[in-house]
């Protein structure tokens, strides 16, 4: 069977990641889905698609992101193992299935803990951009 190019066959362990973290910081953060949907000009059906692993944020929406919750784009692929990409395609879809039941499990203290962690390092001037974004996000 000849693979299609652009078809899209499974979140990849890194899409399945970058996906956690923002759905991470959106929550923590307060920013629902409808929001996120209107920043980007899709729907909210779209959100749950990137949420759930069934499509990929593009390279712009992560650019927006970053802007938007004050982090640089690094943020969403931390934690990432080293070695993934010697890893085969099975050893991928392994830890694709153990982090999506993982991220199932999780629960909110253990997510709220992370985001604090991170956003510990963020600066003072970047803690100012996020709090900023969040309060226009509500008039939305």
């Amino acid at each position: 069977m000849k693979r299609r190019l652009g078809r899209f066959d499974g979140p990849h362990v890194i899409d399945v990641h970058v996906a956690e973290r923002i759905k991470m910081l959106r929550k923590i953060l307060g920013v629902k889905q409808q929001q996120l949907a209107g920043l980007f000009g899709i729907s909210p059906q779209q959100i749950q698609k990137f949420e759930a692993g069934r499509d990929r944020y593009k390279a712009g929406h992560l650019q927006m992101l970053s802007q938007m919750f004050g982090v640089e784009i690094d943020f969403f692929f931390e934690g990432i193992p080293e070695d993934i990409e010697k890893m085969s395609r099975s050893e991928r879809d392994k830890l694709n299935s153990t982090a999506v039941q993982k991220s199932e499990i999780k629960n909110t203290e253990v997510i709220e803990s992370a985001f604090i962690e991170d956003i510990a390092r963020l600066s003072e001037q970047q803690l100012l951009m996020v709090s900023e974004r969040l309060s226009s996000l509500k008039d939305v």
